[in-house]
């Protein structure tokens, strides 16, 4: 009788301790979920205090990325490149006494100039004017990043041709159909540079080859456009974009020497016109740059000819005409035009 209530007992008590034990599974199994969804959410939000990052200081162009993909097909893009031999730094060097726009004699290699918008931190040593922004007092430069585009590219050509400017255009890859308009560009008398064949960061940004791959592919392009080998370039995001390290930390210090080493010669900008940003209109575009314009240093002013930029293109007009009023001479990038470079945080 007492072996008998003793088994029972040991039977309560093993169904006792595997109810326990299924029951400390399914808790173990729920907090390893949670877990895990919190770590998603925190690396989510974490993607996106960084994309904020960028957007916050002045470094519009991840806003109009989607912009500019839609204007010519994948094919086209960066995977494109993958054939392009990327010439050595002697090849590069002696690769002909070819010029930026007026192709006469080899570039010069100018020293950095750090120069972050509103203000100027020189560390050049060298201050004559050819190496000094502030030396081009009251000259601006209109730039203009992500064209060609077959309905805003045109109309900004003809703004300038009425009112006798010359511009800069740092070009992406284009259509067969846009070819015309880098013609037309340069024909005009304006500077074609270089912003990239893809404005795709995680694909240029990956490795210093990757992008030097996409600088020179789009320069093969237009070289067989327009007959220019164009040693101007414009960095997708800036030289000071962070948004580079999650793909390559330290890409950017690395790809500024590397461009300066072959010659290139790259150009950020002091006035941003927020066309690709923030400016919900043609109004707060034109407030952007004339808030800034100054007669003490040379305005190296950012705006955009991507296809829906209508409040960049409206803008254009009043900016010119407010320029003009007040004093300001227009120049296009060329030879002996000083670099603007922000300060690199990468």
């Amino acid at each position: 009788m007492k072996k008998r209530k003793f088994l029972i007992d040991l039977n309560f008590i093993t169904v006792f301790l595997i109810i326990i034990i299924i029951i400390s599974t399914a808790i173990i199994a729920i907090v390893g979920y949670n877990l895990n969804k919190t770590i998603a959410v925190t690396s989510s939000n974490i993607a996106s205090i960084n994309e904020i990052e960028d957007k916050s200081t002045g470094r519009v162009e991840g806003n109009i990325e989607e912009n500019t993909q839609n204007t010519f097909s994948q094919s086209q893009r960066i995977n494109s490149t993958n054939n392009v031999n990327i010439p050595s730094q002697n090849q590069q060097e002696n690769a002909g006494n070819i010029s930026n726009q007026t192709q006469q004699g080899n570039i010069k290699n100018e020293n950095q100039i750090e120069q972050n918008t509103g203000n100027t931190n020189q560390t050049n040593n060298n201050k004559n004017k050819q190496n000094n922004p502030n030396s081009q007092n009251g000259v601006i430069y209109l730039t203009f990043d992500d064209g060609p585009s077959a309905n805003i590219t045109p109309k900004i050509l003809d703004i300038l041709k009425e009112n006798n400017i010359k511009a800069s255009f740092f070009l992406v890859n284009y259509s067969d159909s846009n070819e015309k308009l880098v013609q037309r560009e340069v024909n005009e008398g304006h500077t074609v540079g270089i912003h990239g064949y893809s404005h795709e960061y995680s694909k240029i940004y990956r490795s210093k080859d990757s992008y030097l791959q996409n600088i020179y592919a789009l320069q093969e392009k237009i070289k067989k456009s327009t007959g220019i080998t164009t040693m101007y370039t414009r960095f997708p995001g800036g030289s000071s974009n962070t948004i580079s390290r999650r793909y390559h930390k330290g890409i950017m210090t690395d790809l500024t020497k590397e461009l300066l080493n072959r010659g290139f010669k790259y150009y950020d900008w002091n006035i941003c016109a927020e066309d690709a940003g923030s400016a919900k209109n043609a109004n707060d575009v034109y407030n952007y740059v004339v808030k800034y314009l100054s007669k003490k240093h040379g305005n190296m002013v950012l705006m955009h000819d991507f296809a829906s930029n209508k409040k960049g293109l409206e803008a254009l007009p009043k900016i010119i005409k407010y320029a003009k009023q007040n004093g300001y001479t227009f120049e296009a990038i060329n030879d002996d035009t000083p670099m603007f470079a922000q300060h690199v945080n990468n």
